[in-house]
Formats: C-alpha cells, structure tokens, sequence
C-alpha cells in the first residue's frame, strides 16, 4: 500500500480549488463574473437564505487551526495536517474544508477567536477546529455562545474519530443548523467505530446524527419539513454516482438563449451550487483503500514526520503542499461592483466568479472570505490573523478611503505579495490602454493633460501608477469637483496626498471645467456623468475612458459624435474593453513564482506594457486598444514582465527563469491542472 508521504511528495500536496465552469469565452466569463454575478449578488442581498442555494456556502467548511495542541507549531509546518483532513473531508463526506491556519502571535484573547468565527461566518456556516491545545480548546467551547456558526472543536487521535467529525459536519451542513459548541458536543459524544463494510458505516455515522438535529429541531428555517432520509439518500448516491448528484437541472423549460445574463446567471449557480469546489488529487479505488491509507498514515505518525521534514528543511513546503498557490480573496462587503455596500453574504458572488478567473487563468487556487467587521483597525487584524497560509491575498471590493490603510498597512505587515484589485488591477488595465492610444496619436506621456473622474479606489491608483508613468498634469475630481491644495470642502489625508501632485494650478468648479482642455478622460465614477458637450471643449483627438459600470460616464456613440478620438469601457458589449481580469491573474502568478515580497510600482508598470504589447503595433487602431480578457497569451506574458520586473527592484526572493514562468502559465491556461507524479 502506497504511504500518505509518498501521496504528498508526488503530487505536491493532497488538494486544489477547481472551478465548477470553466471560462473559455466572454460569454460564460459574463455569467460567473461581471455583468451577470452582480444579479446574482442583488438576489442574494433580497433573501439572504439563497446564499445556501447559490453558492458554495451549502457545501463547504472552515477548517482551522491554531497549532497550539502541537509540539512545533511554525505555522508552515501545519499545513500537511490541514490537506491530510480536508481530503478526509471530501472523500469521504463530499465536504469542502478550506484550511486556514491562525497566527497565534495575534489571539492574546479568546474574544479574538470568536470574532475570526463570527467574521467567516457569512460564507462558512460550519467550522470546525483541529490541533487546538486542551486549554485553548476549553476556553472557545466554554466562550462561544453565538450562532452565527456551528463550531466543533475536534480533539481526534484515530481515524474513527476523524470520520465521526466529519460525519457530524456533514450533517450540520446538510441540515443548515446553527449549533454552539456545547450542542455540537452534546451531539458528538456518540462515537462510531467504522469496520466492516466502510459505507454503511459512513452513512450509518452521517444518518445518527442528521436525525439528532431534526428531532431535537435544530435544523434551519429552510430546511423545515424536509424529510432527513431525502440527504441520507443523497450521500448513498453520491457513493454510487459521484459528483453528479449534485448539479441540479437548468429548470423547466429553461432555454439560455431565451434569457439574459441575469436569470442565465442565477440559474447557473443555482446549478451548480456555486463556482468553486475543493479537488483531491487522489483517485481511490475504494473507501476501504482510502480508509486504510488514512488510518495507517495516522497509526504510523506520517504527518509528524512531514512536519519535522518541512521544519529542517523550508524547501520541502512547496514540493510536498499546495501552500505554493494557494491564496485569499477577502472583503468586507462595502463596495461589491456598483452595488456599494450590500454586506459580505450578498458579495460572496463575486469572490467566487474572482476565484474561477485566478484558477483558470493564472493556475492560482483562491480561498473566498467574506468578513463582517468595517472598522479600520479590527479589519487588517482579522487578515493578519487568517493570513499564515496563504502564498498571496487579493482584496477585494472595500470601499474608499478606507481600502488605502487597510492594504497599506496589510501590505507593511504581511510578507506575501498583497493588492486591492478594485484599484491596481484597474489602474495597470487603464494604462494598456493609454500605452496604446498614445501609439497611435504619436505622443509621449509628458506631453498628455488628464482628468478623472471619481477619487475612489480606482482613481486614486489610477492617478497615481499614471503619475509614475510621466503623466504629470492630471486633475482629479469628487463629487465636489476638482481636488486642490487648500479646498476647503470634503478632504481627507487620500486626498490632501493627491492634491500634493495634481492641479497644481487649482482649477475649483465642477467636472464641466476641469475638462476643458485636456487630452485624456478617465471617468470611474457614474452613469451620465460626461456630456457630448464637455467632450467639444476638451483637446483635439481626445481619448475617452468611461469606466463606470454596467452604465458608463457616456455612452460610445455619443462621445465619437462629439469628436472622441479613442473610446473605451468596462463593458464587454463595445470594443476597447477595460477589464482587470487582463491584469489580475498574471500579476498575481508572476508574484508567486518569484515569491515577491510585494507588488510594487514598477511591476504593475511591467503589466501593463505586456498588456499592451500584445497587440502589435500594425494590428492597433481607435477600436481595438486593448486584447480580449480571455486571450490564452495575456496572463502569461503579464506574469513574465512581473516576474522580471521584481528581479530587477530587488523584491523578488526566489530566482526563477521568466521564460518558465510564461511557459508554466500559457499550459495551465491551455490544459487546466493537471496531476503530475
């Protein structure tokens, strides 16, 4: 029989994200991402209860640890316990556990453990916490009286007892229940031993505690009425058909062609119960080898041993785990899309649709974390707490001006490369675009006069990676108009920096004069927002950015008729399309590779001329600027131009050749993950 150690070295770790849909057109990307996932975010945010139906919060698990009940507990060292039990979990349960591994250096309170569960709670309902010291243990189960998700603390030692664990949260997925830890207990103190034919057993295990919740009417609103052998039976088919039993039919009478990207959406994820799943690379030919490989591994202390190997030697972690990409999309839910602040449960959408884009166009498996918490100061301790485990972190859709010290600070304190999207994905996309427009006038950066509208997120990264780029004369407007020195009205620390290098001439008044003039527009601000007339007092040729989306600041055919020379918008309907997701993937892959310790100016510079030199200079004309999002070369080469560009200022820690990096990236892209041994 093949040793759980040798499973670890030969496929680099037990698990993977996968996406349920892969995106290989724009109109698959508009149902799991942007325009349609917004629908499905609105849906969400009117009955919260379909976030069980539309996502992968009715399948999936939090699986946490603090390393506290080790001997060592380095935090890379646990990583193998965390993929040893969520492969468990899948295999055996059809559960999805997402590891997180706490920084212990951060929990001086059990409060804060409490509050790390009750700020993961909107995505994962069930968590379940492994290798907590008897004492830590003790506290958070005599701590935690909140509801918001059931908690099990595992004190396991056997394979039995592992499965009994999973088997209860099975069941409290299944059934949707919010339990204490003191119920879960309650409920967990029947044990099963698991001989004899493995099946029946799991299903016995599973089948106990389901009908414990159910007669003691623990079970969640909506599952009121059902009957617990209808999930007791699904689990038996799982066993029999796999996968399959869990994707629902489109509807009746469903035909796609007769609706639009909202409903198509919907139905899509209601189909597959969300975009993600959690993928073992194992593919046994029974339960009872699985259960004998596991149980073995666990007799003969297999997991200590890898510990001690990743201790005495650090290079082990990326050869034996899934640490290399594994990686984070957080938010708090205060600036989904256009949608503003519809709270974290109704965003969850979008850091899926984000997660199927990372894997299927960068190879990077991207945990979704949805965190309640607003203030400032609780949020970037919350991420340096969830943190350890993770190669990098994308944050996501926090709205402004807070998202600048909370990535600020973040990136101060977390030695992993970290970016808020919504700004620098953007920016890097904006300036592919400029890059090329400027090809095709014949100017220079020094010579353009921008304006923007819109000081949020994206503005202010776009002012400033433009700045960098050697457009110095850039106006940037509020809702109050224009940004100067000594305005009186509506600054803030973000903006008294930005009026430290922009409007030096202090135009006041509204957008209507702070275009007059200028060469350049770059609206990420609101529908309507730009007129044909603001256009005819602008430069000649003047190049049109309207990002707001769905709507933009005008609409294309206005702005040509009013003498625009280049226009271009968020949305995937018109040509010159500003999409982040030709940024995002590929900035992220090259980071890793070259395990950067952050992402600076002069990479995400790096980006967007791979971005833009991906269209030849004879292929370029006023509509076509920039290339598809989807195009197989363009994450590839973007992940090449960071990788060198962290060589070249220094911040790269790992030597890698870029020519491999764009090789590894293009094949991934081409052929999806693919186990090697």
């Amino acid at each position: 029989m093949a040793s759980l150690m040798n499973l670890f070295a030969r496929t680099h770790g037990l698990i993977k994200i996968r996406p349920t849909v892969r995106v290989t057109d724009n109109y698959t990307l508009s149902l799991v991402y942007t325009p349609g996932v917004g629908h499905v975010c609105k849906v969400i945010e009117k009955d919260p209860d379909l976030l069980y139906d539309l996502c992968i919060t009715g399948r999936s698990i939090a699986l946490i640890t603090d390393g506290s009940g080790y001997e060592h507990h380095d935090t890379d060292e646990l990583i193998p316990n965390l993929e040893f039990e969520s492969a468990l979990y899948k295999l055996f349960y059809d559960l999805d556990a997402y590891p997180i591994i706490l920084n212990s250096k951060k929990l001086d309170s059990v409060e804060k453990v409490i509050s790390v569960i009750d700020n993961l709670s909107p995505v994962y309902k069930t968590q379940v916490f492994i290798g907590l010291s008897h004492q830590n243990a003790k506290y958070l189960e005599e701590a935690y009286k909140l509801r918001s998700a059931s908690v099990i603390v595992s004190h396991s030692t056997t394979i039995d007892q592992h499965l009994s664990d999973a088997a209860l949260a099975k069941a409290l997925v299944d059934s949707r229940a919010l339990l204490t830890v003191a119920e879960t207990n309650h409920i967990l103190k029947e044990q099963f031993t698991f001989s004899g034919n493995i099946l029946d057993q799991l299903v016995a295990a599973y089948s106990k505690y389901l009908h414990d919740i159910f007669k003691n009417n623990l079970e969640h609103k909506t599952r009121k009425g059902t009957d617990p052998e209808v999930l007791v039976n699904r689990l038996r088919d799982y066993f029999s058909y796999g996968d399959v039993i869990n994707i629902k039919e489109w509807g009746q009478g469903h035909q796609i062609q007769n609706h639009d990207n909202n409903t198509n959406s919907v139905h899509l994820h209601n189909r597959y119960g969300g975009m993600i799943r959690i993928e073992t690379h194992l593919q046994p030919k029974s339960l009872d080898l699985i259960y004998g490989l596991f149980g073995s591994a666990i007799k003969n202390n297999e997991l200590d041993q890898l510990r001690k190997m990743i201790r005495e030697d650090k290079s082990t972690l990326k050869k034996f785990t899934f640490k290399k990409y594994y990686a984070a999309i957080i938010t708090n839910g205060t600036a989904i899309l256009g949608l503003g602040d519809i709270g974290p449960s109704a965003g969850l959408p979008v850091m899926e649709g984000k997660s199927v884009l990372f894997n299927s166009l960068g190879g990077i498996d991207l945990m979704p974390i949805c965190l309640k918490e607003k203030n400032v100061d609780k949020l970037v301790e919350l991420i340096q707490i969830i943190s350890p485990i993770f190669s990098s972190i994308n944050l996501e859709d926090i709205k402004a001006p807070e998202c600048f010290p909370v990535e600020q600070r973040c990136i101060e304190s977390i030695p992993i490369p970290l970016m808020h999207d919504d700004q620098h994905g953007t920016a890097v996309v904006a300036l592919a675009a400029i890059i090329n427009g400027l090809k095709l006038l014949g100017k220079q950066p020094q010579e353009m006069k921008l304006v923007i509208n819109g000081a949020g997120a994206a503005g202010v990264a776009i002012a400033k990676l433009l700045h960098g780029h050697g457009i110095n004369d850039i106006i940037i407007c509020d809702t109050e108009g224009p940004i100067y020195q000594g305005r009186p009205k509506n600054m803030n620390p973000f903006k008294d920096q930005l009026a430290s290098f922009t409007n030096p001439n202090k135009i006041a008044g509204t957008l209507k004069d702070a275009v007059i003039g200028r060469d350049i527009f770059i609206g990420v601000s609101a529908p309507g927002a730009l007129t044909g007339d603001m256009i005819r007092t602008m430069n000649k040729d003047p190049f049109i950015l309207a990002l707001a989306n769905p709507v933009p600041e005008i609409m294309p055919e206005e702005a040509y008729e009013a003498g625009a020379f280049i226009v271009a918008t968020g949305r995937s309907d018109f040509s010159n399309q500003v999409n982040n997701s030709l940024a995002f993937p590929g900035i992220f892959r090259g980071a890793i590779d070259c395990s950067a310790r952050i992402i600076n100016l002069e990479m995400k510079i790096a980006a967007a001329h791979a971005i833009a030199d991906c269209i030849p200079v004879a292929e370029l004309n006023r509509f076509k600027i920039l290339p598809t999002a989807l195009a197989v070369e363009i994450p590839a080469a973007v992940a090449k131009a960071v990788v060198l560009a962290a060589q070249q200022t220094g911040v790269a820690q790992h030597v890698i050749d870029a020519e491999v990096v764009f090789d590894r990236t293009k094949k991934h892209i081409i052929e999806g993950y693919i186990p090697k041994l």
